[in-house]
């Protein structure tokens, strides 16, 4: 009787620091994930828009006063394949591995590690407008678009794809 009480009393304390650290550990919701994930993950973060689908534009997305937000999923249900931020009118932001205003958004929107792993990544290429970089976890695309700075967080395996496809893209007609 002693050891199966003990037993319960290891296994309820267990639990409960299972449970603590659950609630206390932000949800991450990034490239590889389901949709239904990153949905409910975008409506926990207050800098976030609510985000609405769209066939045309293959994924989801929203804008909330200067920041346009978009996720590419694979369909309506899918996997997502890469998210997106874009800051508009405010010459501050930038998108850089340098620019500390960044870095903290980054870490406000997504995690400290994914911050510190875009800080830490480094430069492989530029093809047109687009910056592509490699860190130790994920692959990132910076870009000065019109009126703004943008920022794409993509899989590792899926950054030379995507050197590839805007390689093939300067050459050739694409759907953009």
């Amino acid at each position: 009787m002693k050891k199966s009480n003990k037993f319960n009393l290891f296994t309820l304390a267990t639990l409960s620091c299972l449970a603590v650290a659950i609630a206390v550990t932000p949800a991450n919701a990034l490239p590889g994930q389901n949709i239904n994930t990153v949905i409910k993950w975008a409506k926990t973060r207050a800098k976030l828009p609510k985000l609405t689908y769209s066939s045309e534009a293959h994924g989801y997305s929203g804008t909330k006063g200067n920041l346009y937000f978009y996720v590419d999923v694979t369909s309506e249900k899918g996997t997502v394949t890469k998210e997106g931020i874009t800051v508009s009118e405010d010459s501050s932001v930038k998108f850089t591995t340098k620019n500390a205003k960044v870095v903290k958004l980054i870490q406000t929107i997504y995690n400290s590690n994914i911050a510190n792993d875009f800080s830490q990544s480094r430069r492989i290429t530029k093809i047109g407008r687009d910056h592509y970089y490699q860190g130790k976890k994920y692959a990132y695309i910076l870009a000065e678009v019109e009126g703004g700075s943008a920022f794409q967080l993509i899989n590792l395996r899926q950054l030379q794809a995507e050197i590839d496809n805007a390689k093939y893209c300067q050459t050739h007609q694409c759907d953009l």
